[in-house]
C-alpha cells in the first residue's frame, strides 16, 4: 500500500503542478514541480526521503530513454554517429577529468578517484530540463539538436565512469587498460544487448501486428514492458541499462518506419499512451528532486557554515569548469556536424554565441542526484568517505546550472515568433465549424439528421463550457436575436401561404405555445435555479395527478379515455389540432433554420468574428421545437457515418482554402487540420460503438 499511496501523491503533486503554473506562466515548470516537490517531503509517506537509484533508474529513466532513443531514426544515428560520441562520450570524459582535477586539487583530502566519482556524478545532463525553461524563447536548432544527441548516451558514460572510480576505491588500484576494457564492455555489450532484444521484440510484434485481428491489446502491453525487460536484462549481464534501451528505442523507430500506415490505430494509440507517460514521468523526475532537497538540506546543516561555504564555493567553480569546457569544445571543434551546429564557418561571432548558449544549456537534474544518492555507504569494508559532501555538491551543481539556465537563456535568447494567437484560433474554429454547418444545412434533407449532425459540429466550440463573462458579452445580441427570430415566426404565422394551409385554431394554438417562450437570456439562470424551478414543475404536475385519483399509468389511462368519451367531439378537434401543430412545427423549423443560416452566411461573408450568438439562438429554438415534437414521441433519428465523413470534409475544405490563400497561417491550419481528424475518428468509433450494442 505504500508504494500505492507514494504513486497517488507523485501523480496529485503532476496535478497540483498543472493547476499552479497557470497562475505563475512565468516560472519555469520545472521549478515550480521542485516547490512542490519540496511540499511533499512534509507528508509522512515522504518524511525521511532517500532516493533510491535502482528503482529510479529502472522505473522512471528506462522508459524515458527508451522513448528518446524513439524520436532518433537510426539512418540518423548513422549520419550523426560522430558528433554523437564526441558529445556523449569525449566531451563528457574531457569535463570528468577536468571537474576532477580541479575537486582532487581544492579538497585535497579527497582522493583523485573520489575526486573522478564526483566528476561522473555531474557529467550527464538533462535537456528536457532546458526544453521546460526555454519554452518560450526560440532555441537555435543546431543547438537544440546538440544537446539531444548529447543527453542521448552521456548518462551511460556518467555512470560507467562512476563504476570505474567505485572499483578503484574498492580495489586501491588503476589499470587503465582494464578500465578502457571494461568500458568497451559495458558501453558495447549494453547497446548490442538493445539492438538484439529490440528486434527480437520487433519481430514478435510485427508476427502479431498481421497475424491477429485486434493486435493493440497485445502490441501495447507489449511495448509498456519493453524497456523494463530490456534494462533489467542488460543490467543482469553487468551491461548498461541506459545503453540498452536506447538502442531498443532507436530499433522501434525502425519498425515504425517500416510499417508506415500499416496498423495505424496500433501506432495511434500507442504514441498517445507513451506521449502521456513521458509527460508524467518527466514531471515526476523533478517532483522527486524536490523530494529529497529536505534531505540534503539536513546534510547541509551539520556541516556547519564554514564547511558548507566552502562546498558552495566549490560547486560554483566545478560549475564555471564546466562551463568552459563546453564552451571551448564547441567553439573549437572542428567536425563537420558540430560547424553546422554551431555555424563555425559563416559567422564568427554568431559562433561564438551558439558556443555560448550550448555551454550555458549544460543543465543536470534529478539524473545527476540518483547517482549522488547511489554511492555505497560502505566500501572496501569502511565507511564511504565524504558521501554526504558529494551529495551536497552534485545537489548544489543542480541548482545552479538550473538557475543560470533560467535566468540567461531568456535574456540571450530571442522570444518564440508567435504566429497565431489563442483568439485567432478560437474565431477561426468557429468559423470553420459555423461553415460547416451551413454545408450540412444545404445539403441534408431530413431535418432530424440536420439537427443531429449540427450540433455536434457545434460541440467542437466548447462553447458550452464558456465562462459566465463570455455569456454575458453575447447576451445584449443573443436577446435582440432571440426577440427578432420570434418576431420572424409571428410573422410567417400570419403569412398567407400558412393561413391557407392550416386552421386558425391551429395556427392560434401554435402562438400561445409561442408566446410562452421567454426572452431572456437561456444563461440567466443558474442550474441550480433551473433545476429549482424543474422540481416546482414536477410538484405540480404530481399533485395535479393525485387530486383527480390518476397516480399510476393505469389509471392515467383510464382517465384520458374516459375523458375521450364524454367529450367525442372535443378530443377529436385536438387530435386534428395536435396533428396541424405537428406540421406547422416542421414548417416553422425549417423557415427559422433557414433564417439562421441567412444571418450566419452573411456573418461570415463579412469576416465578423463575433457570431457565436447565433449559435446560442439556434439552441434555444431547437430546444422549443423539441419540446413540441417530444409530443408526439420523436426518435432520435440513426445517422450513417458517411454524413458525419462528409461534414468533417466540410471543414477540411475551409480550412485548406484559408490556408492556401493566406487567410491563416500554415501553424494554424495543422493544429485545426488535427482537431478535425480527431474529432472524426471519435465520432466514427462512438458510432460504431452503439452499432455494436444495437446489433
Amino acid at each position: 500500500m505504500t508504494a500505492l499511496y507514494t504513486l497517488v501523491l507523485l501523480l496529485i503533486g503532476v496535478i497540483g503542478t498543472n493547476l499552479i503554473k497557470q497562475f505563475f506562466p512565468k516560472i519555469p515548470e520545472p521549478f515550480i514541480l521542485i516547490i512542490v516537490g519540496i511540499f511533499l517531503s512534509f507528508t509522512p509517506i515522504f518524511q525521511n526521503f532517500e532516493l533510491e537509484p535502482e528503482f529510479f533508474m529502472l522505473m522512471i529513466i528506462a522508459p524515458l530513454m527508451f522513448l528518446d532513443g524513439q524520436k532518433q531514426s537510426f539512418s540518423k544515428i548513422k549520419k550523426r554517429f560522430s558528433i554523437i560520441f564526441l558529445l556523449s562520450v569525449v566531451l563528457a570524459v574531457a569535463t570528468a577529468i577536468v571537474v576532477g582535477l580541479i575537486a582532487n586539487r581544492v579538497e585535497v583530502q579527497w582522493t583523485l578517484p573520489l575526486a573522478i566519482a564526483l566528476a561522473a556524478i555531474v557529467v550527464p545532463t538533462d535537456a528536457v530540463a532546458v526544453k521546460s525553461m526555454t519554452s518560450s524563447v526560440d532555441m537555435p536548432n543546431g543547438v537544440g539538436e546538440a544537446l539531444e544527441l548529447e543527453s542521448l548516451f552521456n548518462d551511460a558514460t556518467g555512470l560507467v565512469l562512476l563504476d570505474l572510480a567505485l572499483s578503484v576505491l574498492e580495489q586501491g588500484k588503476f589499470s587503465l587498460i582494464a578500465g578502457i576494457g571494461h568500458f568497451l564492455f559495458v558501453a558495447v555489450g549494453g547497446a548490442l544487448i538493445g539492438v538484439i532484444a529490440g528486434f527480437l521484440l520487433v519481430t514478435i510484434r510485427t508476427n502479431i501486428t498481421f497475424r491477429t485481428v485486434s493486435p493493440e491489446t497485445t502490441i501495447i502491453p507489449i511495448s509498456l514492458l519493453t524497456p523494463f525487460i530490456v534494462y533489467f536484462l542488460a543490467e543482469s549481464f553487468g551491461t548498461s541499462g541506459i545503453l540498452a534501451v536506447v538502442a531498443t528505442g532507436i530499433v522501434h523507430n525502425w519498425e515504425s518506419n517500416k510499417l508506415r500506415l500499416t496498423s495505424t490505430r496500433v501506432q495511434l494509440t500507442s504514441n498517445t499512451i507513451w506521449e502521456s507517460i513521458s509527460n508524467v514521468l518527466n514531471s515526476i523526475v523533478f517532483i522527486i528532486l524536490g523530494i529529497s532537497l529536505p534531505i540534503v538540506w539536513q546534510e547541509i546543516i551539520h556541516m556547519g557554515l564554514v564547511g558548507i561555504m566552502q562546498l558552495l564555493g566549490l560547486s560554483i567553480l566545478i560549475y564555471i569548469a564546466m562551463y568552459a569546457v563546453r564552451y571551448i569544445w564547441a567553439f573549437r571543434e572542428d567536425n563537420q556536424s558540430a560547424n553546422t551546429f554551431f555555424d563555425s564557418h559563416s559567422n564568427p561571432k554568431q559562433h561564438r554565441f551558439l558556443s555560448h548558449i550550448f555551454a550555458i544549456s549544460g543543465v543536470h537534474g534529478t539524473m545527476t542526484l540518483a547517482m549522488a544518492f547511489s554511492l555505497p555507504l560502505t566500501i572496501a569494508n569502511h565507511a564511504f568517505p565524504y558521501r554526504a559532501e558529494l551529495i551536497v555538491v552534485a545537489t548544489l551543481i543542480i541548482l545552479i546550472s538550473m538557475l543560470m539556465s533560467a535566468i540567461i537563456l531568456p535574456i540571450a535568447l530571442p522570444k518564440k515568433a508567435v504566429t497565431y494567437t489563442k483568439a485567432d484560433l478560437e474565431n477561426t474554429r468557429n468559423k470553420m465549424v459555423d461553415y460547416a454547418s451551413l454545408k450540412v444545412s444545404e445539403t441534408t434533407a431530413n431535418p432530424a439528421v440536420r439537427e443531429a449532425i449540427m450540433i455536434q459540429l457545434q460541440s467542437q466550440k466548447g462553447w458550452l463550457n464558456d465562462n459566465h463573462s463570455t455569456r454575458n458579452y453575447n447576451s445584449q445580441k443573443y436577446n435582440s436575436l432571440l426577440n427578432n427570430t420570434k418576431d420572424f415566426i409571428i410573422h410567417y404565422l400570419h403569412s398567407d401561404s400558412v393561413e391557407q394551409k392550416y386552421s386558425s385554431e391551429v395556427i392560434d394554438a401554435y402562438e400561445k405555445i409561442l408566446n410562452r417562450l421567454k426572452i431572456s437570456s437561456f444563461f440567466q439562470h443558474s442550474p441550480l435555479q433551473r433545476f429549482f424551478h424543474y422540481v416546482k414543475a414536477r410538484y405540480r404536475h404530481i399533485k395535479w395527478h393525485v387530486r383527480n385519483g390518476q397516480i399510476t399509468k393505469k389509471q392515467r389511462l383510464k382517465g384520458r379515455k374516459k375523458w375521450a368519451k364524454e367529450h367525442q367531439g372535443s378530443a377529436q378537434q385536438w387530435q386534428n389540432i395536435h396533428e396541424g401543430l405537428l406540421l406547422l412545427n416542421n414548417d416553422v423549423i425549417g423557415e427559422v433554420n433557414q433564417h439562421l443560416d441567412n444571418l450566419l452566411r452573411n456573418s461570415l461573408d463579412n469576416d465578423t468574428d463575433d457570431h457565436q450568438y447565433i449559435s446560442y439562438v439556434r439552441q434555444r429554438f431547437d430546444r422549443y421545437f423539441n419540446l413540441i415534437k417530444r409530443e408526439y414521441n420523436q426518435e432520435t433519428p440513426t445517422i450513417n457515418s458517411d454524413l458525419y465523413i462528409q461534414a468533417f470534409q466540410f471543414e477540411y475544405n475551409y480550412i485548406q482554402q484559408a490556408s492556401s490563400t493566406g487567410i491563416i497561417p500554415n501553424t494554424l491550419a495543422a493544429v485545426l487540420y488535427n482537431e478535425i481528424n480527431e474529432a472524426q475518428t471519435l465520432e466514427l468509433q462512438q458510432i460504431n460503438q452503439i452499432e455494436a450494442m444495437n446489433s
